[in-house]
């Protein structure tokens, strides 16, 4: 809806505008005609926008952070927990489903990220390999 301010020129009042304007124009006439106290309906229409300008971008950020941190989660390497992941690329994996594969920079093994029924996690294609491995590596140590 347009309408004409003075000698200013136009002004498009949508429905973004009515959701700041309508609840201003509502406490006015509540505080003119009511018998209610002025600190709740104060209160109230405070309350309503600080809802309205600040719920949104806290909302976003909110959501934002909690996808940092479940990335951080799940992101990580089976064997040693590092964080630092490279892919590798696509590949099958225990059926016709082509996977992404994972290069671990810091024990230089290969891990797959699988989501199945919305479970993410990385997995280890070979961790009985892994875990010989290690075994020898201990028993070299200790001689």
């Amino acid at each position: 809806m347009k309408f004409k301010v003075g000698s200013w020129g136009e002004y498009d009042f949508d429905k973004e505008d009515a959701k700041i304007a309508v609840p201003l124009i509502l406490l006015a006439l509540t505080l003119a005609f009511t018998q209610l106290r002025k600190e709740y309906l104060i209160g109230g229409a405070a309350g309503y926008y600080a809802l309205y300008f600040f719920l949104p971008p806290l909302y976003h950020s909110f959501t934002k952070l909690l996808g940092k941190i479940h990335h951080w989660r799940t992101f990580r390497c089976p064997y040693c927990k590092s964080h630092e992941l490279i892919m590798q690329g696509t590949q099958e994996f225990h059926g016709d489903i082509p996977y992404d594969w994972y290069f671990c920079h810091k024990c230089r093994m290969t891990s797959v990220y699988i989501n199945t029924a919305g479970a993410e996690r990385m997995i280890a294609p070979n961790m009985k390999q892994y875990q010989e491995l290690q075994a020898a590596k201990k028993e070299m140590e200790s001689e």
